[in-house]
């Protein structure tokens, strides 16, 4: 069954009517465009590594198996890291800065929306970017790295673009990609810290192209709930049935006061696309 507007919670259409509402979008946003996911990604990396002859063929088979577990990504990571170097930030920019992919039309819907806040994205690529240049907009995104100008543009309720993990094009070398790397980033940057919580405090966050399997969303919700246990404003996630059951989803609504709204991952998700336009007709209404 096609995504309808009554498979979306009151709350949501309403924030994003009263515009108290902005987007979080993950790796599955930029997969139609070619880009890989997190196995994809760390199976590639390992091909570098044994290509370079800095990983043998032996333990490459052993870390291709660490591979197939999401439990084990961020761990593999760091390995990876260490095992490539200086190679890592060349790799990075080779995969994700490469020219001629270009947005798809979910990118082109997410930057037309006239009642979002915010985009934050964890992708390292430049699809986001492209999709506002399409449309006559050059929007500056920020790094996790610069908190105060998040900060300034959330106190002046200016729309901005968040690249949280960093940009192969213009820092592959300050990419966030392992455990080390993301408690950094939570723990250790009082900036960034303020700015996240500003965020999850201000508005609802609308997840899309997020898995529950995403070592850095579990990463991401547990410092949030942590930083406040009492849940307080509802946010929301798009995630395939295929992948999660009732069980989880009610565990994600006490634990990190997120509402899973169920879609299918049919023709490259098309109930993104769906959700999307439902709220452009909301746009339409005003």
């Amino acid at each position: 069954m096609a995504l309808t507007i009554d498979d979306l919670p009151t709350e949501l259409i309403d924030s994003y009517n009263e515009k108290k509402c902005g987007f979080f979008v993950g790796a599955g946003l930029s997969r139609a465009a070619g880009y890989p996911q997190w196995k994809d990604l760390l199976l590639g990396l390992i091909d570098k590594a044994v290509k370079d002859h800095s990983l043998s063929a032996e333990r490459a088979v052993e870390y291709r198996q660490l591979a197939d577990d999401p439990n084990k990504y961020l761990m593999l990571a760091e390995e990876m890291k260490d095992v490539l170097g200086v190679e890592l930030k060349t790799f990075i920019e080779e995969t994700y800065a490469k020219e001629g992919v270009e947005p798809t039309r979910i990118h082109d819907l997410l930057v037309s929306l006239k009642r979002s806040n915010f985009i934050i994205t964890t992708n390292f690529d430049q699809l986001i970017e492209k999709a506002f240049v399409k449309r006559g907009i050059f929007q500056t995104p920020y790094k996790y790295y610069e908190a105060h100008a998040i900060q300034r543009q959330l106190y002046q309720r200016k729309f901005f673009l968040l690249k949280a993990h960093g940009d192969a094009q213009t820092a592959a070398e300050q990419i966030v990609l392992t455990d080390k790397d993301y408690r950094r980033l939570l723990y250790q940057q009082p900036g960034y810290q303020s700015a996240l919580q500003s965020v999850f405090t201000m508005y609802s966050v609308i997840f899309l192209g997020c898995s529950l399997e995403d070592p850095e969303l579990k990463l991401l919700l547990n410092y949030i709930n942590a930083a406040f246990p009492e849940g307080g404003i509802p946010h929301y996630a798009l995630m395939s049935t295929e992948t999660t059951v009732g069980t989880e989803r009610n565990r994600w609504k006490k634990d990190y006061n997120m509402r899973i709204i169920p879609i299918s991952s049919a023709d490259n998700y098309k109930d993104i696309e769906t959700f999307l336009n439902i709220l452009h007709e909301k746009d339409g209404n005003h």
